[in-house]
């Protein structure tokens, strides 16, 4: 088991890596826990949860609104959910998600922690202090920015999540390597068979590498004004692909990883057979990297991304595998990039 901390001002996360963490709820029994459980969890694990008070969350990004923020609302004013209360948030990214928004504004604010289920929460979603939900499809277009008190990422719970939820994940972790670490993607090259397997060791490994470098860019830049920004490579294509296909979001982010990687190669900053070795590496771990969709499509939905400033796009690119950098661009100038490469 390993037990990291994220240091932001005066609040320390405690971020914990191991098995059969649920049973440590115990330690809160003399709060008013409530707990947001992914309804997907609650079927299979049910008998995690018989004990303590839970709301129930639907599954799928659809639910991550402000109309379902406020149902919540109301079932903790009926359960008499207080400034005193601790709220858990039990699930993946959407789940965490939600239950952070939730919790950061019930009140002005209680207490929170995550339990993470899914392999993109655990290095990614669950890390950071990042709350929201979804406006009109539009991703986290309402949040804030307000840290948990803890992190569970639980190996135990993986074992029921589906394969696409798995390979979702490990496109977040490919991410890290893309951009900050690239001997975690040579690990990951490595030991494919291991990873898809969920082999203890390499989960371990692979989960503990990607909080680390998510903590060490969150410690540096909390509120997103640079290094934090880079977690964002292939998320600007990826979100837009994401809405308009309805896949899981590291399908997306896949694809957009190796749309963003051929750009930085089309502007002479990337080798080109970097930019390969980190398309095989997703192809291998089983994960899409081309789509059907129009770039029109594509242009039309990312001019509502918030990473628009006018008439000029912030776009995360690599100067090398594990080196990210900002490139402003025109967006009449990347839109013909995406035509010549598409």
């Amino acid at each position: 088991m390993k037990d990291l901390h994220l240091h932001i001002g005066d609040k320390t996360t405690s971020i914990v890596i191991g098995r059969d963490l649920v049973s440590n709820l115990s330690q809160l029994k003399d709060r008013n826990l409530i707990l947001l459980v992914d309804e997907n969890v609650l079927k299979l694990h049910s008998e995690l949860f018989t004990e303590h008070n839970c709301i129930t969350i639907p599954a799928g990004e659809k639910n991550k609104t402000i109309s379902f923020a406020e149902s919540i609302y109301r079932k903790l004013v009926e359960k008499e959910i207080d400034r005193t209360s601790f709220l858990v948030g039990v699930g993946g990214g959407m789940t965490t998600d939600i239950a952070g928004f939730v919790a950061s504004t019930y009140m002005r604010g209680i207490e929170f922690g995550f339990i993470s289920t899914t392999v993109l929460g655990q290095v990614d979603a669950s890390i950071g202090g990042k709350n929201g939900v979804n406006l009109d499809g539009y991703k986290n277009m309402i949040g804030n920015i307000r840290q948990p008190s803890f992190v569970w990422c639980d190996f135990s719970l993986l074992e029921t999540l589906p394969k696409n939820e798995l390979l979702s994940g490990l496109a977040e972790i490919v991410k890290y390597g893309a951009i900050w670490n690239s001997e975690l993607l040579t690990y990951i090259e490595s030991y494919t068979e291991q990873v898809l397997e969920l082999e203890p060791g390499a989960m371990e490994h692979i989960v503990t590498v990607s909080a680390k470098i998510k903590m060490d860019i969150v410690e540096k830049d909390v509120m997103e004004k640079r290094d934090r920004k880079f977690l964002n490579f292939g998320h600007t294509l990826g979100h837009a692909i994401e809405k308009l296909t309805g896949m899981l979001h590291g399908e997306a982010i896949s694809i957009g990883m190796v749309m963003a990687s051929r750009i930085s190669v089309t502007l002479g900053f990337l080798e080109e057979n970097d930019a390969d070795r980190l398309e095989q590496a997703l192809v291998s771990l089983g994960l899409p990297v081309q789509t059907d969709i129009s770039i029109d499509n594509i242009f039309s939905t990312l001019l509502k991304d918030k990473k628009r400033a006018g008439d000029m796009m912030h776009l995360i690119l690599l100067k090398a595998l594990g080196e990210a950098f900002i490139h402003e661009i025109q967006l009449n100038e990347l839109k013909k990039l995406l035509n010549d490469l598409y």
